[in-house]
């Protein structure tokens, strides 16, 4: 019944751009689908390759020892999270990842409490996986599977008042993310996103190979293309921000537009009628649940 569905809708979403005059679109798939599975998890990602996600798309913190994780908060979410012994965490409870040894970390459960917000996610017990763990897994899945090596776009969590309590000062963050891109060989596949130009800055000096991209929910076009000191590959606004002006003006730059993530339809129809190719959601875009 699953694939009929995804079969009906997938037919309609490319009918929807043929009308548009636009090839198929890419898809990002935000924390790995979460809509369908218990974000930022393995087996997340593999779902995604899966649906045919053209990106994977998750966010990274760090650990008291320096490893880097797989989060998109910088202290456990206490609407995902049950520790050791299977109970809740309290709402109050400031668990800091950037305080806690990986070793501690890995024993609490990030998969099994359902997001109140998805009630039809599939829930199974999982531990915050290295950033190491998931490339490696993954990269050996889409070679089982026969798939295209996936693109990762992976956002730096971070803010100048986060420095040395949630996460690393900015440089040393992009060095420590940096070296395990690189040793995982996937540097020619990843984009790096944040809200932080700091972090974006540090990237294009040292790394003027691998793709930036500059993520905002508020601002003119003009105000946040003054963030940098240069044009970002990538921009990512939220729907609300996306007109013809801002399609235009990356036409004609060379970046690449991407609707920042939403699970509106009426959004992303919005978006795909001015011309944007590329979405980033919690759900395929034929899963989508009606409002």
């Amino acid at each position: 019944m699953l694939k009929k569905k995804l079969l009906i809708s997938f037919t309609f979403c490319l009918f929807l751009y043929c009308a548009y005059g636009q090839s198929k679109p890419e898809w990002h798939a935000h924390r790995g689908f979460r809509g369908l599975m218990a974000e930022s998890t393995i087996p997340a990602m593999k779902n995604a390759l899966d649906l045919k996600a053209d990106v994977l798309e998750f966010d990274i913190t760090f650990t008291k020892d320096k490893q880097a994780v797989v989060s998109h908060d910088p202290k456990l979410d206490y609407l995902i999270t049950l520790d050791k012994d299977g109970k809740e965490i309290p709402k109050a409870a400031n668990l800091a990842i950037y305080q806690m040894e990986y070793k501690v970390l890995k024993t609490y459960d990030i998969g099994s409490k359902q997001h109140k917000d998805f009630p039809g996610q599939k829930n199974f017990k999982a531990h915050m996986p290295l950033l190491k763990e998931l490339l490696d897994s993954v990269e050996h899945y889409a070679t089982l599977k026969g798939y295209q090596k996936p693109v990762y776009n992976i956002e730096t969590k971070t803010s100048k008042a986060r420095d040395g309590i949630y996460q690393p000062a900015p440089e040393e963050f992009v060095k420590r993310l940096m070296k395990v891109i690189y040793k995982a060989k996937v540097q020619d596949r990843v984009i790096i996103q944040s809200f932080d130009p700091r972090t974006l800055e540090i990237v294009r000096r040292d790394y003027p190979k691998v793709a930036v991209m500059l993520i905002t929910v508020k601002g003119s076009l003009s105000d946040n293309m003054k963030k940098l000191s240069f044009l970002p590959d990538y921009y990512a606004p939220s729907p609300n921000l996306i007109n013809k002006e801002v399609v235009d003006f990356c036409k004609q730059q060379g970046i690449k537009l991407l609707c920042g993530n939403t699970n509106n339809k009426k959004d992303i129809e919005k978006v795909l009628a001015l011309g944007v190719t590329r979405v980033c959601s919690d759900y395929p875009y034929q899963l989508i649940p009606a409002e």
